[in-house]
């Protein structure tokens, strides 16, 4: 009796554990069917995400094109222009990359092969002009910095050469008419005080000579500051597209680096 319920027992949880196994085997086969409809529809869409990665090189060339033409090489304000229009637009290309070199060498066609061989070598190539480009885009900084400065510079002291022969004409002023002619001047040169001719003669030089004086500290102070701000606004440009030329040199390389299989020819399969 005892034999017999232990064989029942024995014979219950056999069939349970066979249950059990088959429910595991069905939810596996789900998950599998799963993946594979999954990666169908993955593959379905890959000719679409290369064609539009070649598409967007071709957008990123016309861009180019715009870019560089008219070229103005030796030009600093040119040369780092261009080179800040490159970094704002590098994303273009990387991301174009990243869709045509998608799903390695399945699915390739033979025209691929070249293609893809030159894509490769590209983006070393690209990576290197970017990592050298840096040393370029600091020495542009500074030359652009120092052209700044020299015409504010300029330009404030013209403004206070016309104060100083004002003044200096002043001390020959002897009556009205003298002094509209010189109010005159600095109108011509946008620095026209505002003062009232009917005044005493004496009064109205004192009153120019006061102007004269704050205009001087005014015009200075102007242009220091005027630097400042250029110098800043050029500095914080120059941070940003020099850090973007290191990082996209860097992920050109090793685009160059992950795509070692494009360069081999036994791997494309046509």
């Amino acid at each position: 009796m005892i034999q017999s319920n232990q064989e029942d027992l024995n014979s219950n949880t056999e069939t349970i554990s066979n249950t059990e196994t088959l429910d595991i085997q069905s939810k596996l086969n789900q998950k599998v069917d799963k993946i594979g409809v999954f990666s169908l529809n993955m593959l379905r869409s890959l000719g679409l995400w290369r064609l539009v990665g070649y598409a967007f090189l071709i957008l990123f060339a016309l861009d180019l094109a715009e870019i560089f033409i008219p070229p103005q090489f030796l030009n600093p304000n040119w040369e780092f222009e261009v080179f800040g229009a490159l970094i704002e637009k590098v994303a273009i290309p990387l991301v174009a990359l990243v869709l045509i070199f998608y799903g390695g060498n399945y699915l390739r066609k033979g025209w691929e092969f070249i293609v893809l061989t030159s894509l490769s070598w590209l983006c070393l190539f690209v990576g290197i002009l970017f990592l050298l480009s840096v040393p370029l885009g600091i020495i542009n900084t500074m030359r652009i910095n120092s052209q700044i400065s020299t015409k504010i510079t300029e330009a404030a002291n013209q403004r206070l050469e016309v104060l100083q022969k004002v003044e200096t004409a002043l001390k020959d002023v002897k009556n009205k008419q003298d002094m509209e002619i010189l109010i005159s001047q600095l109108n011509n040169s946008g620095n026209a005080p505002i003062i009232v001719i009917e005044q005493q003669l004496t009064q109205v030089k004192t009153n120019l000579t006061e102007f004269i004086k704050g205009s001087r500290n005014q015009i200075s102070s102007q242009s220091v500051m005027a630097i400042k701000q250029q110098r800043k606004s050029l500095l914080k440009r120059s941070v940003k597209w020099n850090l973007g030329a290191l990082i996209s040199g860097v992920l050109f390389i090793m685009t160059w680096q992950m795509t070692k299989w494009a360069r081999v020819r036994e791997t494309i399969n046509n």
